[in-house]
């Protein structure tokens, strides 16, 4: 075996594993979290839920979270997270500027969406996003 080739043998082999690592890597990185935003949703007191888009779970027994603007004004907000069937399978109250993360029941590579709600009298107009799993 003359010398040029066993110098490319190692930097051939690198390269094959480094590929094949890489492709166990893409393959199991599958715990890409949905965020979903939702704004101008007006609710009243009393009012029943507006609900966001459906968003996919990620991770099974994993928190979700929801983040609502700092508007002008302060309002409690209840949010359910709801199956395909609209059975909540977790909630939170969050006020207004602020982040609430909730433990739930969805099963990965389900479908859930957010039913929001006024908890407090008046009628107000909410901006902010969720997510089915906190990170």
């Amino acid at each position: 075996m003359d010398i040029q080739k066993r110098g490319n043998y190692p930097i051939k082999s690198i390269a094959v594993l480094l590929m094949v690592i890489g492709l166990f890597v893409g393959a199991s990185s599958t715990d890409a979290r949905q965020v979903g935003q939702f704004s101008k949703f007006k609710l009243t007191y009393n009012g029943g839920e507006k609900y966001t888009r459906y968003l996919t779970k990620s991770v099974t027994n994993r928190a979700g979270v929801l983040n609502l603007s700092n508007d002008t004004g302060s309002a409690w907000i209840t949010g359910h997270m709801r199956n395909s069937n609209g059975k909540s399978r977790g909630s939170v109250q969050v006020q207004r500027g602020k982040r609430a993360t909730f433990s739930n029941t969805g099963t990965a590579n389900y479908l859930y969406r957010m039913g929001l709600s006024k908890t407090n009298p008046g009628t107000v107009t909410i901006k902010g996003s969720w997510s089915p799993d906190t990170h």
